[in-house]
């Protein structure tokens, strides 16, 4: 079946948008090497001449091509890219915010669920730029000794989640490595014959919490550049940095989360530093408000829940309708997540007013959604907080991006009035 490719693809490492046809390919001949733009021991990048059958590049020495690179940042472009347009979803917060543990556990969770529930396949659309958080996954969900304590290495400011490249000859710059997905409505699904059309290409980032502080985006580090260009933004708020959060579960949890001393953040500060960015980079004035939706994920809940007696944040808010020829539609029950929105809007109202404020007056559409990225309080082990493997079970941690495949409106579905968790 002929592929229909997209006229224009962006780079999911340095943002930068050009045309189909000049991607450029990565040599297969091993004596083509030394790209100027990476390393001496980086294939060369080029535009072909030639061509195989099948559309493949064929460099200088005749080797026929199989990978693809941006040719700006030479960095590497999964061909699924060619396809469909990526859909960027910036995950904002402080450094120990729990962003690592919040994105590991919503791609397991999704890989679990989403055939399940809506009829549909998470993928790796990259499995090499996708390593480091099957790794994490690996790590906390399959764990061969089941009383492991477990935990997650704090997200760095360079190392192998970063490339180097000299897109200005003499000039090094430092850019994120993208974690991609694909999401593809499977066999059971109502719109399984339009599969190809309905997927949607999802692209994250796992920046370390400093670079989001004021002054931690630079020149040769604009590493969080990807917010100007995100469809939808999720600021991770860390109740259990917060002292008067703290003294309100005085008494009532013992999780050493609480107890430890960990450095202290005005949060409303970083959210603010977050807008500040996006304006500057697409030219909004300082009193206009963000196009895209806000989720606010409130981290670590499992610490906190008591402060919301009755509200459920265990179970999903889920609804599937399953058809009378066995096809599914799955969706999200919106009256149900706006309900616990407003309660756990009520509660930092009540608790960070200054958060919220700077929230409500940075965005257009917010919703504050409660997760937890282990349900379970960690132990303090040789000076490290670790989990036990087998008491992570995770909740709500799939809600923040089916909020966003339900908006799209072409593969999950919105559920209204159902009945199904009271709170």
């Amino acid at each position: 079946m002929r592929r229909a490719l997209l006229r224009k693809i962006r780079c999911p490492h340095c943002w930068h948008q050009f045309p189909a046809e000049d991607i450029c390919w990565v040599a297969s001949h091993p004596d083509l090497r030394n790209d100027p733009v990476l390393s001496t021991d980086a294939p060369l990048r080029f535009v072909p001449s030639c061509y195989t059958a099948a559309g493949e590049g064929i460099d200088a020495m005749g080797s026929t091509c199989r990978r693809m690179a941006c040719p700006r940042c030479h960095l590497l472009i999964p061909s699924v890219m060619l396809e469909h347009r990526a859909r960027i979803l910036s995950i904002v917060g402080t450094p120990s915010s729990g962003k690592t543990f919040f994105l590991t556990a919503a791609a397991w969770m999704l890989r679990q669920r989403l055939e399940e529930c809506f009829a549909l396949t998470l993928a790796d659309a990259d499995p090499e730029s996708n390593q480091a958080l099957t790794r994490n996954e690996q790590r906390l969900f399959l764990s061969e000794d089941p009383n492991a304590l477990v935990t997650l290495d704090k997200t760095q400011l360079e190392g192998d989640q970063y490339s180097t490249v000299q897109i200005e000859p003499g000039q090094t710059t430092t850019l994120p490595e993208p974690y991609l997905f694909s999401v593809r409505p499977s066999a059971g699904h109502v719109f399984a014959a339009e599969a190809q059309q309905r997927t949607e290409l999802l692209c994250l980032y796992d920046n370390a919490g400093e670079h989001f502080l004021p002054g931690g985006d630079l020149a040769t580090s604009p590493t969080t550049q990807h917010l100007a260009r995100a469809k939808m933004l999720y600021f991770l708020f860390d109740p259990t940095q917060d002292v008067r959060f703290r003294r309100q579960l005085d008494g009532q949890s013992a999780d050493p989360q609480l107890t430890q001393s960990s450095r202290p953040f005005r949060q409303d500060t970083v959210v603010q530093e977050m807008a500040a960015r996006i304006r500057r980079m697409t030219s909004l004035s300082a009193s206009d408000r963000l196009s895209q939706p806000l989720v606010v994920v409130v981290t670590k809940s499992d610490v906190w829940r008591s402060l919301l007696p009755g509200i459920d944040v265990e179970t999903d808010p889920y609804a599937v309708e399953v058809r009378s020829d066995g096809l599914k539609l799955g969706g999200l029950d919106m009256e149900r997540i706006a309900r616990v929105s407003e309660a756990v809007e009520e509660l930092l109202r009540r608790s960070v007013p200054e958060f919220v404020s700077a929230v409500r007056g940075i965005a257009q559409e917010v919703v504050f959604v409660p997760v937890s990225a282990t349900g379970c309080s960690p132990v303090l082990s040789d000076g490290l907080l670790r989990v036990r493997a087998s008491k992570v079970s995770p909740w709500w941690v799939t809600v923040p991006f089916l909020i966003d495949l339900a908006r799209l409106g072409s593969i999950v579905g919105v559920r209204r009035g159902s009945r199904a968790g009271a709170n």
